[in-house]
């Protein structure tokens, strides 16, 4: 079997065996906030939504011959956003397509590859769901007198194997990247000086700067993640200001290092009395989540679990005349809890495809490497209807 015939044979693969699954787990598996809202089909680069505002002004109390309330409907707020770019490469080796004689073996060396991209595509989709669309994954300190070493204050959101970027502080646009490398290692336990360490792949005359680290030409194009809502640094959501429209400030509540089942109550009600928003799940960070399941362990309290889409596992919490599903999201911070209303969310999205070549086969060579790239693209964003709804547990430990 020639290289070309095993070219279409790999192109016939992913598009009739890999593609369909991987448009259906990917809409899944990242978390269970993704498995359960909406994915509409996004049509055009601006996505919209018309977020209402308190209640309608057309009530009013009277008496027979007097005149009636004034008319007075619901006011809107409109939300604009614009499809974000995101791609994954599946790569197969020129060597792997001249020497691969069976089909068995091919298989093998295809099914490798398409893990290896599905398995980045899942980790970085879900956590850019719980970004603030910077991209930021840490700030960077120092880099260290160790070859190829930095410091950085955060791990949580960095992993083996990852291109990143590097960022001097003040940097304002992805042009300004300082350093692109390779995550090698990553030490998970603090050094000497308070901070991780990370060892990465990349040009040993390359100086590291003081900043911060992002996922490559990521820099300010990530999704608008829940963080963008959540972060008071950032004040505009949506082309709105938070500043000058309050009423799409989240609600945030003190859990003041107990967290209970009050707590929760008193966030949940305090959310749908003033913001009318329905909040039917709670996304945990595994600190915060444990330290729940310890109150509800040590207090003997009867615990009932739900199974949702995709087969996650959720605790029951009943609240008024439905249940939340309380359920760990790794990518909230240690010490929090989000709520959120489920049904004002949406994930516009295109669908993950392949994108086409010249030649009109999914495969190209790339410059400067023996390894031919299918190129998966999807464009889309995240866009909530009620953000003011949305309510941030914070010191849950």
């Amino acid at each position: 079997m020639g290289q070309e015939q095993n070219l279409i044979t790999y192109e016939k693969a992913l598009k009739e065996n890999y593609l369909p699954v991987w448009k259906n787990q990917l809409n899944i598996e990242p978390s269970p906030l993704l498995a359960k809202i909406k994915k509409p089909k996004c049509v055009a680069n601006k996505i919209t939504a018309s977020a209402p505002i308190g209640l309608s002004g057309g009530f009013g109390f009277g008496e027979e011959g007097r005149a009636t309330p004034q008319a007075g409907n619901v006011m809107f707020e409109r939300f604009t956003t614009e499809a974000r770019d995101m791609y994954s490469n599946v790569e197969i080796s020129v060597k792997a397509t001249k020497l691969t004689g069976t089909k068995g073996a091919m298989a093998s060396a295809l099914d490798t590859e398409v893990q290896g991209s599905y398995a980045t595509a899942k980790w970085n989709v879900g956590r850019a769901l719980y970004g603030n669309g910077t991209g930021k994954l840490t700030n960077v300190i120092a880099q260290t007198a160790k070859s190829r070493i930095v410091e950085v204050t955060d791990c949580k959101y960095i992993k083996e194997g990852l291109i990143v970027d590097f960022y001097a502080d003040g940097a304002q646009t992805v042009d300004d990247v300082s350093v692109t490398g390779r995550i090698i290692a990553v030490s998970r336990v603090k050094n000497n000086n308070g901070y991780y360490e990370v060892m990465l792949r990349v040009e040993p005359d390359t100086a590291i700067p003081k900043g911060f680290m992002t996922v490559q030409q990521s820099y300010n194009r990530e999704i608008t993640g829940l963080g963008a809502i959540f972060d008071d640094s950032i004040d505009k959501v949506y082309g709105i200001s938070k500043t000058d429209n309050p009423f799409i400030k989240p609600i945030t509540f003190d859990a003041n290092d107990n967290i209970d089942d009050g707590v929760i109550t008193g966030a949940l009600r305090e959310a749908e009395d003033i913001k009318n928003s329905n909040v039917d799940m709670l996304l945990c960070g595994n600190k915060a989540y444990d330290e729940y399941a310890n109150y509800l362990r040590v207090n003997n309290m009867r615990v009932e679990h739900n199974t949702l889409t995709g087969g996650f596992q959720s605790i029951k919490f009943a609240f008024g005349n439905r249940n939340v599903d309380i359920v760990n999201e790794k990518f909230v911070p240690d010490d929090e809890m989000w709520g959120v209303d489920t049904k004002s969310l949406e994930f516009h999205q295109t669908g993950w495809d392949f994108a086409q070549e010249q030649s009109g086969g999914i495969f190209n060579l790339v410059d400067g490497k023996s390894t031919y790239r299918a190129l998966l693209t999807n464009y889309g964003d995240l866009i909530c209807s009620n953000p003011g709804g949305l309510v941030r547990i914070y010191n849950c430990i």
